[in-house]
């Protein structure tokens, strides 16, 4: 019985330990679009242009975005922001 927990409690910490990460290198390119993110990250939806959008929805379905020193936003937040500005792209 304490193998099988152990064995469950593996399985599950491995599997919350995978946490994806989106590259910041296409965010980049576009200006001003990380600091457009950081600030919608703060409920100021002002500075999102389109072509930042555009970014946005090419990264997979579920990353995180680092948008101040120790937090991170799911890319879901952000398609969610576009969604809501721009209609769906």
């Amino acid at each position: 019985m304490f193998f099988f927990l152990a064995l469950i409690f593996t399985a599950l910490s491995e599997a919350a330990a995978k946490v994806e990460y989106c590259s910041t290198g296409a965010i980049d390119k576009v200006p001003g679009c990380y600091d457009s993110l950081k600030l919608a990250a703060e409920n100021d939806y002002r500075w999102v242009r389109n072509d930042c959008c555009k970014v946005v929805y090419s990264f997979p379905h579920h990353c995180l975005l680092p948008v101040m020193n120790r937090r991170h936003k799911d890319i879901n937040f952000f398609k969610k922001i576009c969604v809501n500005v721009y209609g769906p792209i």
